[in-house]
């Protein structure tokens, strides 16, 4: 008999979803769909499908806000009284948020509290983001020449109404990171998550709609693909912020290009873990890229290295550690501290994994281990036991196409400048690493490998450090000042000191 998650469902008091536009709550009249838990297929509640007429309501509001609302035009003190209460507010309902999230995705419970993509960090990111507010700030130019007697001035105005688009992976987590800049920088927003994970950001926005903030600053729109296109493609909209994956992006990007909208975009990875002969463990390296696709979230995150490009004479103790990490994988209940792992988000991602994993097959790698269903009391759910392939060449399905989910493809290599050459025979450039310790070689290979980030022997993101990819990976970056220059327009005044 397999385990249910309603019972934490009901103790949390969880209820149909609504709609939040121009600060009030609405019961929507329309069109409902049902939220599944993947780890067990039951339904946590259902949610509106707002569509273009949901859309067209939330993006007039945050347009009004905007436009004749005080918030865009608030001196920065009072912005920044406004939105630190609300780093507390995350912190106090931090559990209830992470058991939320568990319930959206199957992430384990027990690594959420500390992980890049809880509660906690979404608060750092409201937090960093709102140490900048009274730091935005433009510059004063010399005069250029005696042709007249001008003098230059620039400023950082908000971009407008923004549409923040959020991935299923980490609802929590890209909510801080988009509406969090958005709200710093003074701009309105309306924000759709994944029609997969509802549950922890409908919270966030509860959170938020408590606060003192003006109606329309913060709206919440909710539902699949139709209402993601009308939100990204609104007229009334003047940035797209989305995580997700490059088929979207290339809507997106497609869409706003009729309005010229702004873009940041956070797409997919292929990225390339390097594992040296000199690396201070094999082991290590080995535990550290099958443990990001085979627990956590299963490889269901963008910059997980899914391709493992491995010296030749470390190959089979690269293979070995791979394997005897796997055999500490647990599925379950997401909310039993023994599980390791999160199911596959949809029986859709499911086919195209074992889609996937098939065609590695087809194309002559080896699989070593994995990639079918686990059955039994885990058939209820979407699940799929982590894989490993090695003889992966780089022209394989397997080796070019984003997997998103539990598969590890090993490329072997012999030379530095063949494993660089590897790495950036790709269609993506999010994240990486390098795993050596010489730090010339370290450094060397960083530099060359075309990725929007590279870590040297472990990988992380923090607040304050710009994250994005290149080539088919996303425009723009997520982090730091940069995301301050992404929500915010710059305008330059000249003045005639003569007149």
């Amino acid at each position: 008999m397999g385990f249910t998650l309603t019972p934490v469902r009901d103790a949390l008091g969880v209820r149909p979803g609504r709609l939040l536009i121009g600060g009030g709550w609405i019961d929507w009249d329309g069109e409902r769909f049902d939220q599944l838990n993947p780890a067990t297929n039951e339904v946590m509640a259902s949610f509106p499908v707002a569509g273009e007429r949901g859309v067209d309501l939330a993006v007039a509001a945050a347009r009004n806000a905007f436009d004749e609302g005080p918030w865009p035009m608030l001196r920065a003190q009072d912005r920044k009284r406004m939105i630190q209460p609300i780093v507390d507010r995350i912190y106090a309902a931090e559990e209830e948020l992470h058991k939320l999230q568990c319930l959206d995705n199957g992430m384990p419970y027990h690594l959420t509290r500390g992980s890049r993509v809880g509660a906690k960090a979404s608060a750092d990111m409201f937090d960093h983001y709102a140490g900048w507010i009274d730091k935005i700030n433009g510059e004063t130019y010399p005069v250029f020449s005696g042709a007249s007697n001008m003098q230059y001035l620039s400023f950082r105005e908000p971009v407008g109404v923004v549409a923040a688009i959020l991935p299923y992976n980490g609802p929590l987590y890209t909510f801080g990171t988009k509406v969090g800049a958005a709200l710093a920088c003074g701009c309105t927003v309306v924000v759709k998550p994944s029609e997969y994970t509802n549950l922890a950001v409908s919270r966030m926005a509860e959170i938020l709609a408590d606060c003192d903030l003006p109606p329309g600053v913060l709206n919440l729109v909710t539902g699949a693909g139709e209402t993601g296109a009308s939100l990204a493609s609104h007229p009334g909209v003047d940035k797209v912020s989305v995580t997700g994956s490059p088929e979207v992006g290339e809507r997106i990007y497609t869409a706003g290009a009729q309005t010229m909208k702004r873009l940041s975009l956070e797409l997919g990875g292929k990225s390339a873990g390097i594992v040296f002969p000199d690396a201070r463990s094999v082991a290590a390296a080995a535990t550290t890229l099958m443990g990001l696709c085979s627990t956590f979230l299963s490889g269901q995150i963008c910059s997980t290295p899914s391709r493992a490009v491995v010296h030749e004479s470390i190959l089979d103790e690269f293979v070995h550690h791979a394997r005897e990490q796997v055999k500490k994988v647990r599925f379950g209940d997401p909310f039993d501290p023994e599980t390791t792992s999160a199911p596959i988000v949809s029986k859709r991602q499911m086919a195209k994994i074992l889609g996937l994993v098939q065609a590695g097959r087809d194309e002559g790698a080896t699989l070593v281990f994995g990639g079918d269903e686990p059955g039994g009391e885990l058939a209820q759910g979407n699940w799929i036991n982590p894989a490993l392939f090695t003889g992966v060449r780089n022209d394989m399905r397997i080796a070019r196409e984003e997997v998103f989910g539990p598969v590890l493809s090993v490329i072997r290599f012999r030379t530095e400048e063949e494993a660089v050459a590897i790495a950036n025979d790709s269609d993506y450039g999010l994240a990486g690493a390098v795993y050596t310790t010489d730090i010339s070689r370290a450094f060397r290979v960083a530099r060359a490998v075309r990725s929007g980030s590279i870590g040297i022997n472990n990988y992380a993101s923090v607040p304050n450090a710009p994250m994005g990819g290149v080539k088919r990976s996303g425009l723009g970056r997520e982090g730091g000042w940069q995301t301050i220059e992404a929500y915010t327009e710059l305008k330059t005044i000249n003045i005639n000191l003569d007149a």
